[in-house]
């Protein structure tokens, strides 16, 4: 098997491959002879069909069948026997096999540009390096201390506020008719959290322990229980119970709740926690302006298969974003072909961006190893709570697991670049953190 390897361009590359007649007639011969083994004509048995009537019967498809598996050996032994790296399908041009002769065909795919790496040191970048001040860690430690709050039965008290923790019995219903989930015995409520419906809350402050009442309330048009959207219900409630809210003191009682040997300990942590969290950020925000920077640092042709690509993929998210806001699908799409043609060159830019990347990871032998895959994998899994072990399912698929090692590859490189750029250190202090209301559920748990 023989290859002429030409540059159609600067990203592009034409291979004809040569294969020699003794090894068509050899393929041939193996696929007649799978034929032969399966066919079966009247008055012969199956496997003793002669040769000559399996020519006869089978040889346009036995000319398809050579072929395609002559343009795979081809195409594979190409890429093994030569330093060449396909970024698209190839366009293939071929004559018709026979037997006998010389089998020839063409092969044209986009493969990546040539080009020499600039200076590292050429690249400027600002990295945010983030103070924590006592004001800051203070306010972190209170909305700890919050998180480890307990709620303790109210002495002399019996009226209910809002902020008590009440223990209530209720029972649902709607046209007098009680429904599913809608009863529950000494459940707790947090007035003002809103962890039930509008409405329901508030008329529980100002009653008494020990009364029963009726609670009159209207389900959400869009409330997740179809048979109960929109409904108007009546809740007969008793009250039985009322607890107020006790947070630790900062200081010893929360470092031992915390775990901590001592508060001095805890608070170092904390501090510590908050400058690499926006330390973080800092550096995202760096490795996102290296990458941009690289992209617009060369000027090299980009792939047209890796750009058609990039542009299909911007369109989709832009209608997948614009349709789930509302939009209409048939005017989001005609809306993408103006908003990707507006930003073409950033397009450009950022496949550039994703090759430099890749030629420093070669040149200075960064890869990816599963140390590295695990420290992300803990990361992402830490972040995402109850769902740690779908994330770590998911990345059990091959296409998401070389994905994320793209991902982990170009962080390592950019970090790299970070240790070889002029960069300059911006120092920020962190700002008072907004420790707001989360909870804002517009139904009941209980349903």
């Amino acid at each position: 098997m023989q290859f002429e390897i030409q540059d159609l361009g600067p990203v592009t590359k034409s291979v004809r491959v040569s294969i020699p007649a003794r090894r068509v007639d050899a393929m041939f011969s193996m696929v007649y002879n799978q034929f032969s083994q399966k066919a079966s004509l009247p008055g012969f048995r199956k496997g003793k069909v002669p040769m000559s009537h399996i020519k006869k019967l089978y040889g346009d498809r036995a000319r398809f069948d050579v072929t395609e598996r002559l343009v795979d050996a081809g195409w594979k032994a190409l890429l093994d026997e030569n330093d060449v790296v396909p970024l698209s399908e190839p366009k293939l041009d071929a004559a018709p096999v026979e037997p006998g002769t010389e089998f020839s065909f063409t092969m044209s795919f986009d493969v990546a540009p040539e080009f020499e790496l600039k200076a590292f040191s050429d690249l400027t970048v600002e990295q945010e390096k983030w103070s924590a001040g006592d004001a800051v860690v203070a306010e972190d430690l209170k909305h700890l201390a919050d998180q480890f709050a307990e709620y303790e039965d109210i002495g002399e008290r019996t009226v209910a506020e809002d902020g008590d923790q009440v223990i209530i019995d209720y029972s649902g219903s709607v046209n007098g008719e009680v429904f599913p989930g809608g009863t529950a015995e000494d459940a707790p409520l947090v007035l003002g959290s809103g962890q039930f419906i509008p409405g329901f809350e508030e008329q529980i402050i100002g009653q008494s322990v020990g009364s029963s009442f009726d609670v009159q309330v209207s389900f959400p048009e869009e409330y997740h229980a179809e048979n109960l959207k929109g409904q108007a219900a009546v809740f007969a409630c008793t009250l039985k119970g009322l607890k107020s809210k006790k947070v630790p003191e900062i200081g010893p009682e929360l470092a031992e709740k915390v775990g901590e040997e001592s508060i001095e300990v805890l608070t170092a942590k904390m501090k510590e926690q908050i400058e690499e969290r926006f330390n973080e950020q800092g550096r995202n925000k760096a490795r996102g302006a290296l990458r941009t920077a690289l992209g617009q640092q060369y000027d090299f042709e980009v792939p047209p298969t890796m750009l058609e690509r990039a542009i299909n993929d911007r369109r989709a998210d832009f209608v997948r974003k614009a349709t789930g806001d509302g939009k209409d699908e048939a005017e989001a799409k005609a809306e993408s072909l103006t908003e990707i043609k507006a930003n073409d060159q950033d397009v450009t830019s950022d496949i550039r961006a994703y090759l430099v990347v890749d030629k420093i990871a070669q040149t200075e032998k960064i890869e990816v190893g599963e140390d590295d895959m695990r420290t992300e994998l803990q990361k992402m899994m830490q972040s995402m709570g109850p769902y740690a072990q779908q994330i770590l399912q998911m990345y059990r698929q091959p296409e998401r697991r070389a994905a994320l090692v793209q991902r982990i590859r170009e962080d390592k490189v950019l970090d790299f670049l970070l240790t070889q750029a002029s960069v300059t250190t911006v120092d920020k202090d962190v700002p008072q953190p907004d420790h707001g209301e989360t909870d804002d559920h517009d139904g009941r748990d209980n349903d």
